[in-house]
This record gives C-alpha cells, sequence and structure tokens, in this order.
C-alpha cells in the first residue's frame, strides 16, 4: 500500500502525524545488494557525501482509512 499512502499523504498531508529527517543512498554496485536503498540518521551517516530526505513515520490510520474506502468506493468518472 506504499503507493496509495504516498497518493493520500499528497491529497492531505495532514495524514501523517510523524516525519523525520534521514540520509539516504540507493546501492548502485552490480552485486546483491543492487537497488537496496539504504538510511542513516545525521549521528551514523557516512563520511561521503548523501542526500537529506523526509520520511513519513506515522500517519492517522483511521483517517487514512476512511479516505481509501471513501476514494476507492467512488462511482467511477465517465470517459471523455
Amino acid at each position: 500500500m506504499w503507493d496509495e499512502l504516498a497518493a493520500a499523504a499528497w491529497i492531505d498531508p495532514s495524514l501523517i502525524t510523524k516525519r523525520a529527517t534521514r540520509y539516504m543512498e540507493v546501492d548502485l554496485d552490480r552485486g546483491a545488494g543492487y537497488g537496496n536503498t539504504l538510511t542513516w540518521t545525521a549521528e551514523d551517516k557516512p563520511p561521503h557525501t548523501v542526500q537529506p530526505v523526509e520520511i513519513q513515520v506515522d500517519l492517522d490510520l483511521q483517517k487514512f482509512y476512511g479516505m481509501f474506502v471513501s476514494l476507492m468506493s467512488a462511482p467511477t468518472p465517465a470517459a471523455h
């Protein structure tokens, strides 16, 4: 449900009740870890350059479920 959560948070940012900053890197080495997303806090980030990103740590679950059910049970818009 990650895509649904991201879309819902975009529609209503108040769904997210807790955020944090992490430092992120994606493993591009051609090996077993290829594509792994690696994150660190400011205290434990590696010495090389990594990008800060905001992550969603917690959400108003009841509000999210209400929005999700409402959107998924709405009538399909007519074709143009």
